[in-house]
């Protein structure tokens, strides 16, 4: 076990992609990390590092883990994730993979189902949707939610697409989130993120272990047994 851990987040002007992108939110997502990683890990040093920060910073040495909670850190931080990070940065070229490969239809939607690849093989998580709440005289405020149930037709063909794309990908044990839509019609992809990402929130205090617990548990090869909806709302 490395004696430092770098969580490494998104500064709130790159952060695109995701609505409720706000520094808010980027800072529950280092915070629900570095707690998964005390549980387990108290004597590990961790810190939390934007990336504008991360390049201001010293090279650091062999010991440190990096933990990437954004894509858009640099090449010499990630390693033997480059790769992976690249195709999922390369949100088009995933999607005509997708559509090419697994005959799936791709566009933009706002599900993600999760997906926590352990050394076993993948657990799939409830789906996490939107929320949309208008507050008299605010701003429209978004939310995450967890579960969003899904018709039984459209589970399998969701999870099989996952554990094909994450094979295809050889993708190493993490939490992945894939963002999709669906209608009456069908089902489509969106994109992947390779890390628990914004709509991951939603788990915290719903589902055990939380997604960001569970992502720390794979990278450290800990056993997962199953994920558990322990609230029906948050």
């Amino acid at each position: 076990m490395p004696s430092q851990v770098w969580i490494i987040v998104e500064d709130e002007a790159s952060a695109v992609g995701l609505p409720g992108a706000d520094s808010q939110a980027i800072a529950q997502m280092g915070e629900a990390l570095q707690g998964a990683i005390s549980q387990t890990h108290p004597d590990c040093e961790v810190k939390v590092i934007s990336i504008s920060h991360l390049k201001n910073l010293s090279e650091p040495d062999s010991e440190v883990l990096f933990c990437p909670l954004s894509l858009n850190v640099p090449d010499s931080v990630l390693g033997d994730l480059q790769p992976l990070y690249q195709a999922c940065q390369d949100v088009e070229g995933l999607r005509t993979v997708v559509a090419e490969q697994w005959q799936v239809a791709t566009g933009t939607g706002n599900l993600w189902l999760p997906v926590v690849l352990t050394d076993k093989g993948p657990i799939y998580g409830e789906a996490i949707g939107l929320a949309h709440e208008q507050q008299p005289g605010h701003e429209e405020i978004v939310q995450y939610i967890q579960p969003v149930h899904l018709p039984d037709r459209w589970r399998q063909p969701i999870y099989a697409l996952g554990r094909r794309l994450l094979q295809w990908l050889e993708a190493p044990p993490a939490t992945y989130l894939i963002q999709f839509g669906w209608d009456e019609q069908g089902l489509w992809f969106d994109r992947l993120w390779p890390f628990p990402g914004i709509p991951a929130l939603a788990s915290l205090g719903v589902q055990d272990p939380d997604l960001f617990t569970c992502h720390w548990y794979c990278l450290t090869g800990q056993p997962i047994y199953d994920l558990t909806i322990v609230l029906n709302e948050k």
